[in-house]
């Protein structure tokens, strides 16, 4: 509330010695005992025209009354008016009241005198402008002079009156301002801009002089008022520049939040300029926000309103760069290809580091290459896309890693950087797979280096072989990803036994993910390797069951083998094959009896109670894959009924 403001405000003043920011009694409201005196620090006279002295009689000092004041009860107005001398109008004089300024000597002479210590109002700030609300209105004249307010803060507590030009004022003046007031009929706020003569106060002691006036010189007209309530001292607690090195941040003082979302900070790059002649700023980063916060306080800022002090004034810029928004360690499997051999697989993990900008930073860490310690293979600021692909192909530096045992010199990743001209050209190309996986291809060409090697890396990537023998022509396989179908390669799946004998569906172009085939080519071809993303699902497709790891064939399938004859011969208790990676064995209903199945028509399957197949197929038309018609059923694939048969 004003009026507690105002209470404690007093209590200031009168301790003097504690630092001060503001003007006692500034809003009127605590008045004084005559009134036509403000009291409280306020002493109000009126300066006349002429020579008062040669009188020798006491002038009527009026020209101060009690007015209700801007959005408060109590304001100071002052009225030029005609001095009374001998019940008759003497001289115009002035409406003025002063704080810690000059007073008559005494009743009949109107000299100014100094004001002494004991009167000065101490003073501690550094303020920036003054300002006050105001109505002014002219008397009987239609001059255009306006009211006028001075301001002085002094450091010589004999300092006299602001129009003496003695070379006290030129020594121990710090400050000045004059805010004139133009003629207004409602309440106005008029304000200036303090002028420095001294970069510092000169000696220990400091006063403030404020003098408020109907016209700057006595005269006038008759009638003129001047009420004025709220005044204070200005403290400014703003930036008048902010930029950072390499961008553009608009800057203006009024706009107090700025934007680099693609900029990470840098507190190397960040200058600015405090607006306010002993205003104070501060700064602080939160990496976890990524928000710069600089904080300008005038010097009036705080919480005691004993001491004057504003606890609002205070000015709050914030700059948002971009920051780390996530943190996350992958494990994966780690496959590495050297022109052309994959190594075993290794669990590996990675660290992705996500920002707000929608940019990872990406490391692996201690790359071991056959055994052999490469180091750190990072790459910074890698967008991702919508798709939640990112890709990144330029060159790095590989650093030495930090692994237990070997020491910096044996990584070999700074010799590699070293040939290379200081850059390794990578290529990385990757992509998150839900929450909790990511896969990374990475090419490192080395082969315009000494070593003429090209270094590949799949990470998170399921790797699957394939491969027919060239005698056998037969072969199985299945991945957990897609895989496309070789040239001159057939695919199929076996969904039942007909009549004893297999039935097929064939696949074209692509063999879906966890769909394990049979694959027939007649020239075989050697081992194709493929990665893939793996996708969630049982290796299962009709009689086939596929396997991912090497394992031990359940006793009662059949697994495809060449025994003498290709075919898949039924697995006996204690003579379980090993069925290998991306292989698949083959599974027949419990009413289904063979030792094995073969691909050619000329040995036994040993199938028991072939009846139904018998009925099935006889005076049935059968067909090669050709389209020719055939008198009996031939090896490998034959079309009887429209459906496929293995035999």
């Amino acid at each position: 509330m004003k009026k507690l403001f105002l209470s404690l405000s007093l209590v200031a003043f009168a301790l003097g010695a504690q630092a001060q920011y503001q003007i006692p009694n500034s809003d009127f409201e605590n008045w004084g005992s005559d009134e036509n005196e403000p009291g409280n620090g306020w002493y109000s006279f009126s300066s006349a025209t002429g020579s008062m002295a040669n009188t020798g009689r006491r002038y009527v000092l009026t020209s101060t009354t009690q007015v209700e004041g801007h959005e408060s009860e109590s304001a100071v107005q002052l009225e030029s008016r005609r001095a009374v001398i001998y019940n008759a109008n003497g001289n115009l004089t002035t409406g003025m009241i002063n704080m810690g300024n000059m007073q008559p000597t005494n009743e009949n002479n109107y000299n100014y005198t100094k004001r002494k210590s004991a009167n000065c109002c101490p003073f501690s700030g550094h303020p920036d402008a003054f300002e006050y609300w105001a109505k002014f209105s002219r008397g009987n004249s239609s001059g255009t002079y306006n009211a006028q307010c001075k301001v002085i803060i002094h450091g010589d507590t004999d300092y006299r009156d602001p129009k003496e030009t003695s070379t006290n004022e030129a020594t121990y003046k710090i400050a000045t301002v004059t805010v004139s007031a133009d003629p207004c009929t409602n309440w106005t706020k008029f304000s200036g801009n303090l002028a420095y003569a001294n970069p510092t106060n000169p000696g220990e002691n400091t006063y403030v002089l404020a003098t408020f006036t109907t016209h700057p010189d006595p005269g006038g007209s008759s009638g003129d008022t001047f009420v004025i309530d709220d005044i204070k001292f200005v403290y400014w607690h703003a930036l008048s520049a902010l930029s950072y090195e390499g961008v553009t941040l608009g800057f203006n003082e009024a706009t107090t939040s700025y934007s680099l979302p693609s900029v990470e900070y840098d507190e190397t790059k960040l200058s600015y300029t405090v607006k306010g002649r002993a205003a104070t700023a501060s700064k602080s980063y939160d990496a976890a926000t990524g928000i710069l916060t600089i904080r300008v306080e005038g010097e009036d800022f705080g919480t005691n309103a004993e001491m004057f002090q504003d606890p609002t004034s205070y000015t709050e810029y914030t700059i948002q760069f971009k920051h780390k928004v996530a943190e996350k360690t992958y494990t994966e499997d780690l496959y590495v290809t050297l022109d052309g051999y994959t190594f075993d697989k290794e669990e590996t993990a990675v660290l992705v580091e996500t920002y707000s900008d929608n940019t990872i930073d990406f490391s692996l860490n201690n790359f071991m290459l056959a055994g052999g310690p490469v180091g750190n293979i990072a790459v910074k600021n890698i967008a991702v896309a919508s798709d939640n692909t990112f890709a990144f192909e330029g060159g790095i530096q590989i650093t030495p890693g930090n692994v237990s045992g070997i020491d910096e010199e044996e990584w070999g990743g700074p010799e590699i950087t070293e040939m290379c001209g200081g850059s390794v050209p990578l290529d990385l190309r990757g992509k998150f797979v839900g929450e909790d996986h990511v896969v990374v291809t990475i090419a490192i060409d080395l082969t315009e280096t000494l070593l003429e090697q090209m270094i590949d890396v799949h990470l998170g990537y399921a790797r699957a072989t394939m491969a027919v023998d060239a005698e056998a022509q037969y072969g199985t396989f299945c991945a957990p990803y897609a895989v496309a179908i070789p040239d001159g390669v057939e695919a199929y799946t076996v969904p039942s036994v007909f009549g004893g004998l297999l039935t097929l569906s064939d696949v074209s172009e692509t063999i879906p993910a966890n769909t394990p085939v049979i694959l027939f080519a007649a020239n075989g071809f050697e081992e194709v390797e493929s990665f893939g993303v793996a996708e969630s699902g049982t290796p299962t497709e009709g009689l086939l069951i596929g396997v991912y790891e090497p394992t031990l064939a359940p006793v009662g399938s059949y697994v495809l083998q060449n025994n003498g004859k290709v075919g898949f011969y039924q697995v006996a208790a204690g003579q379980q094959p090993t069925v290998g990676a991306n292989r698949c064995y083959l599974t027949v209903p419990a009413g289904v009896k063979a030792a094995a199945f073969f691909f050619d028509e000329d040995d036994a399957t040993a199938i028991k109670a072939i009846d139904n197949a018998q009925q099935t197929t006889e005076g049935a038309a059968i067909y090669n894959l050709a389209g020719q018609r055939m008198s009996k059923m031939q090896k490998g694939i034959n079309i009887i009924n429209g459906k496929k048969i293995l035999k």
